[in-house]
C-alpha cells in the first residue's frame, strides 16, 4: 500500500511529554489524493492531565466535550496505531506536524506502551506541508501567495489557505478533520504549481535520501529559518544517527578549522553565523542540490569559492578528529529528566520489553499489573503500566499500590513545586489572567466555564485523596 496519510491532532497543551491528544483525524488517500479512508477520534484526558486554558480557547473545546468524549487515551492511541500500521507503507503528512503533532504522537504512543516510532515503521515516510510551503515560497515564490502579519510572512494554515483560494474559515480552524482536509488541498495546490520542487522535497521525507545527498558530498543548499545557506555534508553525530553536521560554506573555513573542541562547540551554538550546523535527517530538511537554490540565494560568494572551501575542509586533518569530540560535547551536560515522560529519548525500549508491550495490550486488566512487574525491565514502561492500572482499574492493585497511586495523583494535580506540567492551581490562576486580558464576552464566558470545572477538580482532589 502506498499513498498518503494526512493527520491533525488537537491537544490539551503544547508540551509533548506532559499533554495529550483529545481530538485526532487521520485521512488516507491514494497518490492522486482521492480519499480512501478516514479515522476521527475524541478522547478524554486522563485524570492526571490538566488541560491548558489557552488550548481549550483555541480549539473551542468545553469541559463537557472532554468529559463526554467516547474514548480513553489508551483506546484512542490503540486505534491510531492500528490505522497507521494497516496503511503501511505511506507518506505521513501534517501541517507543522514534524515539530508538534509528531512529537505528541511519539509521546502518546510511548506512554500508552505502543511503539513510539510507529510513523517510521513499515516503510512509512514523514513529511510536513508547512516545511514544503515555506520551501516553495522561498524557491518558487510565484507558486504560492503568502499572507503577512506586521510586515513578515505568516504561514498559519487558515490564512495561507484562504489567500490561495482554499476554504478554511476561522471557525473551522483547529477542528482536526477540517484542518486535515485543508492540508490536503494545500498540498494538492503546491504539487500542481511547483511539481519539480515538490518532488525533490518529498524525496526528503525518507531520511535515506537525505543521507545519500549528504554522503555524495559536493555543494548543496539548505533552507534554515528562511535563509538559504550553501552547505556540504561532514559527519553523522556520534550519539544520534539521525543527525548530521554540515559546513556552512558562506563562512571562511580558516575561522574554525583549527579550533579545539570546546571552542568549536561554542561556535556551533552561537547566535547568527554558525560555521557548522546540524541537520535532522528524519525531519524532511529542505536540503537539495544547489542548482535549485542558486537563483534565489543572496549574491555573495561564487560556486568556485564554495567548491574551494569544500576542498579546504576535506584536506584539513584536524577537523576530522576534533569535530566528533565537539559533537559529543554539545549535549554532554544536559541533565536527565527525573520524570518518565521526559525520558523518551534517553534510550530505546529493549526488544524484549517491546514484545512484552504487545502481550500487555492483549491481556485483561486483572492480569496486566502482574505481567508488567514480571516482564518489563524498562522502568519507564513499569511506571506507565502502574499508572494505567491505577487510573483505569485500581481494584487490580494491592493496598500499597493504590496508596502510591493516590499520592502520585495528588502531587501531580496540586504540587507547588517547579514542575514541567500544568497543575490545577496554576491553571486556575491562568484563567484569571486570561479573563482580565480579554474583552470578548464569549471568551470570558468560556473561561468561566473552564475555571468552574478546574475548581471542582481541585476540590475533589483535595477531599478524596
Amino acid at each position: 500500500m502506498a499513498g498518503y496519510i494526512f493527520y491533525d491532532l488537537e491537544c490539551t497543551g503544547l508540551s509533548p511529554a506532559f499533554d495529550v491528544p483529545v481530538q485526532a483525524a487521520f485521512v488516507r488517500t491514494c497518490d492522486d489524493l482521492v480519499v480512501q479512508d478516514e479515522l476521527v477520534l475524541r478522547a478524554r484526558p486522563p485524570d492526571h492531565i490538566v488541560p491548558s486554558p489557552e488550548a481549550l480557547l483555541v480549539t473551542g473545546l468545553r469541559p463537557s466535550d472532554l468529559i463526554e468524549a467516547p474514548l480513553d487515551q489508551l483506546g484512542m492511541m490503540q486505534a491510531i496505531a492500528a490505522f497507521i500500521e494497516a496503511a503501511a507503507p505511506a507518506t505521513i503528512i501534517g501541517f507543522n506536524s514534524l515539530k508538534y503533532d509528531e512529537e505528541m504522537l511519539r509521546q502518546a504512543f510511548f506512554q500508552n506502551l505502543l511503539p513510539p516510532y510507529q510513523t517510521s515503521l513499515g516503510g512509512h515516510r514523514r513529511a510536513d506541508v508547512l516545511v514544503m510551503a515555506r520551501a516553495v515560497a522561498a524557491l518558487d515564490p510565484g507558486a504560492i501567495r503568502v499572507p503577512e502579519q506586521k510586515g513578515k510572512p505568516s504561514f498559519r494554515l487558515g490564512e495561507l489557505c484562504r489567500l490561495n483560494g482554499i476554504g478554511l474559515t476561522e471557525e473551522d480552524a483547529h477542528d482536526a478533520l477540517a484542518d486535515v482536509h485543508a492540508t490536503i488541498e494545500l498540498f494538492r495546490l503546491l504539487r500542481e504549481r511547483s511539481p519539480t520542487l515538490m518532488a525533490a522535497l518529498l524525496e526528503n521525507a525518507d531520511k535515506r535520501h537525505v543521507q545519500a545527498r549528504l554522503d555524495a558530498g559536493g555543494l548543496l543548499g539548505l533552507l534554515a529559518f528562511g535563509t538559504i545557506i550553501p552547505v556540504t555534508g561532514l559527519m553523522t553525530a556520534p550519539a544520534n544517527p539521525s543527525s548530521m553536521a554540515v559546513a556552512d560554506l558562506s563562512v571562511d573555513p580558516a575561522s574554525y578549522l583549527d579550533l579545539p573542541p570546546a571552542e568549536l562547540v561554542a561556535a556551533m551554538n552561537a547566535r547568527g553565523e554558525r560555521p557548522i550546523r546540524m541537520v535532522k535527517l528524519n525531519a524532511q530538511p529542505v536540503l537539495l542540490p544547489w542548482s535549485l537554490f542558486r537563483h534565489a540565494a543572496a549574491p555573495c560568494e561564487t560556486d568556485a569559492v564554495h567548491l574551494e572551501r569544500i576542498r579546504q575542509i576535506s584536506a584539513h586533518d584536524d577537523i576530522w578528529s576534533t569535530l566528533p569530540t565537539a559533537l559529543e560535547m554539545r549535549f554532554a551536560d544536559r541533565a536527565p529528566s527525573p520524570w518518565p515522560e521526559g525520558q523518551l529519548y534517553d534510550h530505546f525500549i529493549p526488544n524484549g520489553d517491546a514484545r512484552a508491550c504487545v502481550t500487555w495490550h492483549r491481556l485483561d486488566w486483572d492480569r496486566r499489573t502482574a505481567f508488567a512487574a514480571e516482564n518489563f525491565s524498562d522502568e519507564r514502561l513499569r511506571a506507565f503500566a502502574n499508572r494505567h492500572a491505577f487510573l483505569t482499574a485500581p481494584q487490580t492493585l494491592c493496598d500499597n499500590g493504590r496508596r502510591k497511586g493516590q499520592d502520585w495523583l495528588l502531587h501531580r494535580l496540586t504540587t507547588s513545586e517547579d514542575v514541567p506540567w500544568l497543575t490545577l492551581p496554576r491553571a486556575l490562576a491562568r484563567c484569571v489572567e486570561l479573563k482580565v486580558a480579554s474583552n470578548n464576552d464569549s471568551e470570558r464566558s468560556h473561561l468561566d466555564e473552564i475555571a468552574l470545572w478546574l475548581a471542582e477538580r481541585l476540590k475533589a482532589a483535595q477531599t478524596s485523596l
